[in-house]
């Protein structure tokens, strides 16, 4: 008996990781360098940080907007539907899990994320410096 509980718990417990981690359907996953093209139009683009506003104050991406994903529960006024949204956290996690919200409340043209969040955006400008300090 004490066997088939803990099947069953290992289970749910893999659904759930899988659940939280399987792709968002329609959600675009951005490369860094992607992100900053599309930011070169900055009219046509909404880049929207997903985390924490102690995490936006003590760091963000030029024109981005502050809405955590405890905020996007429910239809925000501040997600406009007619333009491309962009979203980031710190990982990628949040920001994937902010789309399934969004996706749920509005009706956008185009959705996509910082594949990888500000890790992968740090990493490759630090890895960007070292080539070109290593090119001196």
């Amino acid at each position: 008996m004490q066997t088939v509980i803990n099947i069953i718990l290992v289970s749910v417990l893999l659904y759930i990781i899988y659940d939280r981690f399987k792709p968002v359907k329609g959600l675009n996953q951005l490369s860094e360098q992607e992100i900053r093209e599309k930011l070169k139009k900055p009219k046509d683009v909404v880049l929207i940080d997903v985390r924490q506003p102690y995490e936006y104050k003590s760091k963000h991406l030029p024109g981005a907007i502050n809405i955590p994903v405890s905020k996007l529960k429910k239809k925000n006024e501040q997600i406009p539907e007619d333009k491309e949204v962009i979203l980031y956290c710190q990982t990628g996690i949040r920001s994937k899990n902010a789309a399934r919200l969004i996706k749920k409340n509005h009706k956008l043209s185009s959705l996509s994320h910082l594949k990888g969040g500000l890790y992968e955006w740090e990493g490759m400008v630090t890895s960007r410096n070292r080539k070109k300090d290593s090119s001196k």
